[in-house]
């Protein structure tokens, strides 16, 4: 059985894992109803010397993906998929620059004094070695020359920027993030050197005076843009710019017996936070994590062949980009190896208008926690893109369809198969909003309830009525179906413009006046027989009306010898496959899907029991453990 689950607001791609021999995916999700299209947008902003040249792309793009977001993506039509406008938007610019300070605190002394544990550079020892600490900043550069600006959107007493916010419009909104961006466009404003990407979103969330930032019933979108790897550490000393004979993390140096700056974070990996922590820690930025969008643009290859479109999902891709030769945390050869500052070979280059190189280092830790968010099927939408792109639109682009799939209805992962009555094995549920209950809902809720949830707390509970919604009946040739309810679809126009991010669309639309009202929580649940790779037992088939032509059951006709009938190859295909004789695959009507027919337990395979599901007395040999779970 394959339990495929999705969400009312995101268009998802993820692996699903086996949990027992009969049933492959993760977890249920509650999702609140969210129709006010409020998103809460954190930017993580690498305020170091090294991005100087990736500024001037910052100042052009980051309001570009604000205005994307605020139009419903009008703001440059083609670039993305139209999409429901944000109606409310926060926010958050924080840097990585959290100075000498780990998780736990430490007690090492820092400084230049013979009894110092570790002397990091005068950058790191800012604010008594806590840097800028998660606080969402509210100063930048913007211009041309770029001068110190303040923004002016922020509600009172907070740190974020707001709309729609009093006395504002959306044009303040956006010169104030082209404003807060410009972090690290003078040498005055530049962070510590080892940067600390992904425990600053820990520390951005955890700070109180960001408080009001992370709204419940909003979506989440993190992007961090950053051209060096995560330095996230449990131990300061990795900071030491001095060679010292009692750091436990001692160089690497060069023949000059200066330490390796650039070196020091790969070479002493043992001494970085477990990147479980970050897996863990993006995905609770929610409670529900599939209202969560984390994108990087960062230190990968410029390679066409790590593009999305080359893998069947985003593990895989992933998976691909930390594979690739030039993500390897090697010293450059092909630089100076004596050059104290600079010294891993780039994952990628680029020149600016000046013909100044600039360097991006791999940032294998960054992909590695994206690559645990999608193998764990979180729900967490993931985006990486590399920063040494000449133009940062298509990144945004990119990061922006992600967004815009999380804000649209329920996408589903991958094709379901309709039975003969052309429905889905698949149950909508809905815990009612306050006030409301399954007898009073209407809108093709069920009035008899399936049960009840505590949306409140053990110490205050508040107990509401679970819903089933009809399923109607769905048929391409039909169109949207009468009747109030949900629906499988696959065929309308709104749902392949939706779901941009499935290979094929296919999505559970609501009929006019069924939809989810404000404060409910939608539950979406699939049983339905996994699909096999190759035609086998479970491949979906037609059985077609009188006068139509069936889909043939054959397991592989390719594959068939020159001298074979189609019937011979397979059965011959089927023996090696179930080592039994005479097995033939035909498609049973009810389920619309390829079964092997028998009469007897003795015709089946190994561990397959011949059964009569329906009670049609036609039977088929099934898996009991599935059957029975």
């Amino acid at each position: 059985m394959l339990l495929l689950i999705a969400t009312v607001s995101s268009c998802t791609q993820r692996d699903l894992n086996a949990l027992n021999p009969c049933t492959i995916n993760g977890v249920v999700q509650n999702v609140p109803v969210n129709p006010q299209r409020a998103l809460d947008l954190l930017i993580v902003i690498d305020d170091s010397a090294s991005m100087r040249d990736e500024q001037a792309k910052l100042a052009e793009q980051v309001p570009r993906l604000v205005n994307l977001l605020l139009t419903g993506g009008q703001a440059d039509p083609g670039a993305v998929g139209e999409f429901p406008a944000i109606e409310s938007l926060h926010v958050g610019i924080i840097t990585p620059d959290l100075g000498h300070s780990t998780v736990p605190a430490h007690e090492f002394t820092a400084g230049s004094t013979p009894e110092a544990d570790f002397n990091p550079t005068s950058v790191c020892m800012a604010n008594n070695g806590n840097g800028k600490a998660g606080f969402m900043q509210v100063t930048g550069f913007s211009g041309e020359p770029r001068v110190m600006c303040d923004a002016i959107t922020p509600p009172q007493d907070t740190l974020y920027l707001n709309h729609p916010e009093p006395g504002f419009d959306a044009t303040d909104l956006v010169a104030d993030v082209e404003c807060v961006t410009g972090q690290g466009a003078d040498p005055n404003m530049w962070g510590c050197g080892f940067e600390q990407q992904l425990e600053s979103i820990l520390a951005s969330d955890r700070n109180t005076a960001n408080g009001g930032f992370n709204r419940d019933g909003a979506l989440l979108a993190v992007i961090l843009i950053t051209d060096e790897d995560d330095c996230s550490t449990t131990d300061p000393r990795v900071f030491d710019i001095e060679a010292r004979a009692s750091n436990p993390f001692q160089g690497p140096f060069n023949s000059m017996d200066l330490v390796q700056f650039n070196l020091r974070c790969s070479a002493h990996s043992q001494a970085l936070q477990q990147i479980q922590r970050y897996v863990d820690g993006v995905a609770a930025l929610k409670v529900d994590p599939s209202q969560v969008v984390f994108a990087a643009i960062t230190g990968i290859p410029e390679d066409s062949a790590l593009d999305r479109e080359n893998f069947n999902s985003d593990e895989e891709r992933y998976a691909g980009i930390l594979a690739h030769a030039n993500m390897e945390e090697i010293a450059d050869p092909a630089r100076k190896v004596d050059q104290p500052d600079q010294q891993l070979a780039p994952a990628c280059t680029s020149t600016d208008e000046f013909d100044q190189e600039s360097l991006a280092f791999p940032a294998r830790r960054i992909v590695e926690t994206m690559q645990g968010l999608a193998a764990g099927n979180t729900g967490v939408g993931t985006v990486v893109e590399s920063i040494c792109a000449d133009d940062y639109a298509p990144a945004l682009n990119a990061i922006v369809d992600r967004i815009a799939a999380a804000l649209r209805q329920l996408c589903l992962p991958r094709p379901l198969n309709r039975n003969s009555q052309d429905l889905v094995g698949c149950e909508v549920r809905e815990v009612q909003p306050e006030g409301s209950t399954c007898a009073t809902a209407g809108r093709g809720r069920e009035e008899e309830p399936v049960g009840t949830e505590n949306v409140g707390t053990d110490d205050d509970p508040d107990m509401r009525e679970v819903c089933r919604i009809t399923q109607l009946p769905s048929d391409p040739a039909v169109g949207v179906p009468d009747g109030l309810g949900w629906f499988y679809d696959d065929f309308t126009p709104e749902t392949v413009s939706a779901c941009t991010f499935n290979p094929e669309q296919q999505r559970v639309s609501f009929t006019d006046g069924a939809a989810p009202t404000t404060g409910a929580r939608i539950r979406f649940e699939c049983l339905q027989t996994a699909p096999p790779t190759t035609q086998d037992i479970g491949w979906p088939c037609n059985d077609g009306d009188e006068g139509e032509a069936d889909t043939i059951c054959n397991p592989d006709p390719e594959n068939c010898l020159a001298e074979e009938s189609l019937e011979e190859c397979e059965t011959r295909i089927l023996k090696e496959r179930y080592d039994r004789d005479n097995l033939k695959l035909t498609c049973n009507p009810g389920s619309n899907t390829c079964q092997l027919t028998c009469q007897s337990n003795v015709e089946c395979p190994g561990g397959f029991a011949c059964f009569d599901a329906s009670g049609d007395g036609k039977s088929y040999c099934v898996n009991p453990t599935c059957n029975l779970n």
